[in-house]
């Protein structure tokens, strides 16, 4: 059954269906895992981002908005990362949009949000839009009622090899967690270490790894991508 919701003035359509889970072979699954009070694991894994890293500098694109789409666009690609759960149902969102945090000036932090698109050079509009829009004296509070979202953040001080993050006890916690941190050269290549959390009751160990390799090869033949020159 498929749904079509607009939830909020200034937020993207919803348009979704609504998984049959006696048919659904992932229903054993996600009833044992559902029932643990931390359902979700979390893989970090380096990346290599030579190529690139050298393409954002030399045409001087922005290289957090540049990250953030092909994480998203990634995660786009993969069915299971755009299921969400809502009550007893289990959800399959058409596409899922950033909800990232973003540095403010006194090093606090805020929440943004931009409408993911597979035209890179819309999304960038977008985000550049997201991040105009910011509020100059925000609170951080969860004000995030949607679920056709990944959570986004990047840890560029530090070239991490694990990481947690706070999850709520509710429904949120099938929303996965993407993050990424700093550039580290090792020998003639340049890595960027990524952490992919999800809700194991929706997806596994096979999903993450279609995760990091489909990034890895968009990370590699940047000139393939219709980037805003």
């Amino acid at each position: 059954m498929r749904e079509r919701l607009i939830h909020q003035r200034d937020k993207p359509i919803i348009e979704m269906k609504i998984l049959d889970l006696e048919t659904w072979p992932r229903n054993n699954a996600f009833e044992f895992f559902n029932r643990y009070e931390t359902p979700q694991f979390n893989i970090c894994a380096n990346v290599t981002i030579t190529q690139t890293l050298r393409f954002l500098q030399n045409n001087g694109l922005n290289r957090f908005t540049a990250i953030m789409w092909l994480v998203c666009h990634t995660a786009n690609g993969i069915r299971e990362l755009r299921y969400r759960i809502r009550g007893e149902s289990v959800v399959e969102h058409d596409v899922v949009h950033p909800s990232f945090t973003w540095l403010n000036n006194d090093n606090t932090l805020t929440f943004c949000m931009a409408e993911y698109h597979p035209d890179v050079r819309a999304f960038f509009h977008r985000v550049q839009d997201s991040v105009n829009g910011i509020n100059p004296n925000p609170m951080l509070a969860d004000q995030q009622t949607m679920d056709n979202i990944l959570y986004i953040s990047c840890l560029p001080w530090v070239n991490f090899t694990s990481i947690s993050h706070p999850t709520k006890m509710d429904e949120t916690r099938a929303i996965p967690r993407i993050s990424w941190g700093k550039f580290t050269k090792e020998g003639k290549e340049w890595t960027m270490p990524v952490s992919l959390q999800l809700h194991h009751g929706l997806a596994d160990g096979y999903h993450s790894g279609l995760f990091f390799d489909t990034l890895q090869s968009l990370l590699d033949e940047p000139k393939k991508i219709n980037w805003p020159l």
